[in-house]
């Protein structure tokens, strides 16, 4: 199948963050831009994996199980891995959480989101010939993250999507959106002293927002 991708430009509004680090010192401009540059790769990689997903349930068994290894590869980047996860909200209280659904639109009319790892095998399972899925524009992330404690915050980012898919030799989808993605953001130090931004993915629902 051959897929065209369009680059991902990043445009990315300042984080206009205090009392995100556990000492409630407002953060650096490195820290912000280190934490930019981490949730730019997790959606550049969900969005790059889909199109090896998409439409491979009428491919040769190669095909299959390579989309299947893509299938767990993009559950990776999603709090949970496709399962019920537990998250402290910003009060500090622990509590469960569905596994991530996803929100897609079907001809300009918004879906009801379903869990990401059933969103990815109907991926799979599109009975089109070709199937491209590009990003247009930008991804902008909210202008602030919400501490939850212990070095771990919340917030959200905006990206637009386009999904066209062919039938017979005919465009037969051709939906574009903008979609918001729930983020997840832990502060960890390692036994150097360095600290690292565990960054994952939550819900993605269907927005207005831009």
């Amino acid at each position: 199948m051959k897929k065209n991708f369009l680059y991902l430009v990043l445009i990315f509004s300042t984080f206009s963050l205090t009392g995100f680090a556990q000492n409630q010192q407002e953060l650096t401009p490195e820290e912000r831009e280190t934490i930019e540059q981490r949730v730019i790769e997790k959606i550049n990689d969900f969005l790059s994996y889909l199109p090896e997903i998409a439409a491979k349930s009428n491919k040769p068994l190669e095909e299959r199980r390579l989309a299947q290894k893509y299938i767990t590869k993009t559950l990776e980047l999603f709090i949970g891995e496709g399962k019920n996860y537990q998250y402290q909200d910003q009060y500090g209280e622990w509590r469960w959480h569905e596994a991530v659904k996803m929100q897609t639109t079907s001809r300009g009319r918004v879906n009801r989101p379903k869990p990401m790892s059933l969103y990815l095998n109907s991926l799979m399972a599109l009975p089109y010939q070709t199937v491209q899925i590009d990003t247009c524009s930008a991804v902008r992330i909210s202008n602030k993250l919400h501490s939850v404690g212990n070095g771990k915050y919340t917030g959200s980012a905006v990206f637009i999507q386009a999904f066209r898919a062919t039938r017979d030799g005919r465009l037969v989808v051709n939906d574009k959106d903008a979609k918001q993605v729930t983020i997840y953001v832990e502060r960890k130090e390692i036994p150097t002293g360095d600290v690292v931004w565990i960054i994952k993915l939550g819900d993605v629902r269907i927005t207005t927002e831009w």
